[in-house]
């Protein structure tokens, strides 16, 4: 049978070491003699572990200058991977569940310290100085401390100070403006839940904070991954590490035709001609072209150009050929058989308007060109041809061995 003595040291065996368990907020010097467990998720006594109708001893008042440094600091070891901490000041100096808490800077990550887990014997807490900001109103209000730690039991905590503030604002128009403060996994207060192991961004940090954490970085209620919002450092201690976020880029203009990998609007001939025994041209024969494009397929890059619906336009010039199309000739004794093709990139001597779609144009003997939307590009016939009568013929040939091309 046990004695109490004995049960007492097996519950003291069995139960977490709360001595220094948690974090207690050290400077500026908090009211009373608060303890260092977070709120409780019920709200009963949100805010400043006091709740409503709680006490607010006075230990020492902490007095703040407009434009003075401040420095939050902490005591404790169980600094639960970090989180994200966030300095906020009321006017009441008892304040309540409905008291309205304006932010005046916000630490995204590693706070109350950057470390995978908690600190060992010695381990060094971080510092944030701060620089107490105009939009302060003069006069006796309250500060508080606010925390939302990295890994282990969704909690908040919160530890508060009487702080007197000189060489501020007379009216409150400006402390009005600035965000209201972040609450979470705290019932009653409309508060959300946040999501373990991440490093928390704030929906409005306000214009005065830093981000110093290892991430991954996450809203504080959305616990999707987030960027900074770029506030401002107020204070003059070790740099943050800035989160720039992700760079906008423009996207290009959508093209009406479906969307491909290859790069848009530039423009290279190429044209395929296929030789076959003398018969007449049909329309849809001749060449490769993209449906309502200005121009031939593409092949290598040149000038930009860009279209909204598939229209008819007149079609750029191209260079001159590097070398000329070539057409496969068959034997005399066999004019049923040859078919080939030739490549070429160049430009002709312009353009200009053509009927039906598909025929095969003749300007002069020297070139040719394929009808596409009312439209052809001159380009030169292969040395030994010529253009005549709709058709690419030798010039040098007997009626046994003409061939034309279509």
């Amino acid at each position: 049978m046990f004695t109490s003595t004995a049960l007492f040291a097996a519950m003291l065996a069995m139960a977490p070491l709360s001595v220094n368990a948690h974090m207690i907020m050290a400077n500026p010097v908090p009211y009373g003699s608060p303890n260092n467990s977070p709120l409780d998720p019920s709200g009963s006594d949100f805010p400043c572990k006091v709740g409503a109708g709680g006490s607010y001893e006075v230990k020492k008042m902490n007095d703040w200058a407009v434009g003075s440094k401040q420095t939050l600091s902490f005591t404790g070891t169980a600094v639960h991977g970090g989180g994200s901490c966030q300095v906020a000041v009321t006017t009441d100096k008892t304040p309540s569940p409905s008291s309205k808490w304006k932010v005046i800077y916000s630490i995204e990550g590693g706070c109350p310290a950057s470390t995978p887990g908690n600190l060992g014997a010695g381990g060094a807490l971080g510092t944030f100085p701060f620089d107490v900001p105009s939009e302060l109103p003069n006069g006796e209000m309250t500060m508080a401390w606010t925390w939302f730690n990295k890994v282990g039991n969704r909690e908040m905590y919160m530890n508060c100070a009487p702080i007197t503030v000189s060489g501020g604002s007379d009216d409150s128009a400006a402390f009005d403006s600035l965000p209201d403060m972040a609450v979470a996994n705290i019932q009653g207060q409309g508060s959300c839940k946040t999501s373990e192991g991440s490093d928390y961004t704030f929906e409005n940090p306000g214009k005065y904070k830093t981000e110093i954490g290892t991430g991954p970085f996450v809203s504080l209620c959305g616990g999707a991954p987030a960027g900074g919002s770029g506030g401002v450092n107020p204070g003059s201690g070790s740099p943050p590490v800035a989160n720039p976020g992700i760079p906008v880029t423009p996207s290009a203009p959508a093209p009406s035709a479906p969307a491909s990998s290859t790069p848009i609007g530039t423009s290279t001939l190429r044209t395929i001609i296929t030789v076959t025994a003398p018969q007449g041209p049909k329309p849809t024969e001749g060449g490769v072209f993209a449906p309502g494009a200005s121009a031939p397929t593409p092949k290598a890059p040149l000038a930009s150009q860009s279209s909204s619906a598939p229209q008819p336009s007149p079609a750029p010039s191209t260079p001159k050929p590097s070398q000329a199309p070539t057409i496969p000739v068959n034997k005399p004794d066999n004019v049923n058989s040859g078919t080939g093709t030739g490549t070429g990139t160049g430009t002709g001597a312009g353009d200009s308007s053509c009927s039906p779609d598909g025929a095969l144009v003749c300007n002069g003997e020297a070139q040719f060109g394929l009808c596409n939307w009312g439209k052809v590009i001159w380009q030169d016939v292969a040395a030994g041809t010529k253009c005549q009568n709709g058709k690419i013929a030798k010039r040098e040939y007997t009626h046994r061995a003409q061939r034309t091309a279509v």
